[in-house]
């Protein structure tokens, strides 16, 4: 039944997938949680919501960041093309304060949620967070329209792994192609004289066997 479903279970899933549960709160049935990326700190909301027959999952990015004055008409036109762009998860805008979330809610069956139908959901909110946190902040300060901001996210977010990669590999490169250490100065001395050593060992037993043999042949003419 779907009212078996519950915040237990849900704090059960965000165990599994290893996020940092920064608050819980049972008795309204939601567990915050805390991220951060290179463009700063932000938090999810996860709850259960119960209404009459229907109970829902919600996931809430909220402040995800703040509309105002200041090229309001890019950063709304950029939003609307994000929302476009995915299919879990929506902006929204609250027009008394002008805060921006990414919401979804998610109708919950009666036989529950799967743990791959939540795993789908909250990561499809995180990777959109995680491409589109600077939007708005290139618009504002990078003097760029919403195209340009937009791209400039995706390219950041999809290509910045791959040159990583590529510049991993060429240090791998450069480190194996470095010739390989030789022997020292002082090795290549010490190894002079034991091989003067071993050359005069045998120059020795040359001379003895040669005399030996001369004073066999002395011996013989007597």
């Amino acid at each position: 039944m779907a009212e078996s479903f519950g915040i237990l279970h849900v704090a059960r899933f965000l165990q599994r997938l290893g996020l940092k549960v920064s608050h819980t709160d049972y008795p309204r049935n939601t567990i915050e949680l805390a991220f951060h990326d290179n463009h700063g700190p932000w938090k999810m909301v996860v709850g259960i919501h119960q209404g009459g027959l229907t109970t829902k999952l919600m996931l809430v990015v909220p402040h995800f960041s703040t509309l105002t004055d200041d090229r309001r008409m890019e950063c709304l036109e950029a939003l609307m093309a994000v929302n476009y762009r995915i299919a879990i998860g929506k902006f929204g805008i609250d027009l008394t304060d002008g805060e921006i979330r990414l919401e979804e809610s998610i109708p919950i069956a009666q036989d529950g949620l799967t743990f791959e139908q939540f795993q789908l959901a909250i990561n499809a909110l995180i990777q959109t967070v995680s491409i589109y946190h600077p939007l708005l902040s290139r618009i504002h300060y990078g003097d760029i329209s919403a195209q340009d901001a937009l791209h400039a996210c995706e390219e950041e977010f999809f290509h910045a792994p791959a040159v990583k990669q590529e510049q991993e590999q060429e240090q791998e490169q450069v480190q194996l192609s470095l010739p390989t250490p030789t022997a020292s100065t002082d090795e290549m001395s010490s190894e002079q004289p034991a091989q003067k050593e071993a050359d005069t060992e045998t120059e020795l037993d040359v001379n003895e066997i040669l005399a030996e043999v001369a004073w066999l042949l002395d011996s013989r003419k007597e």
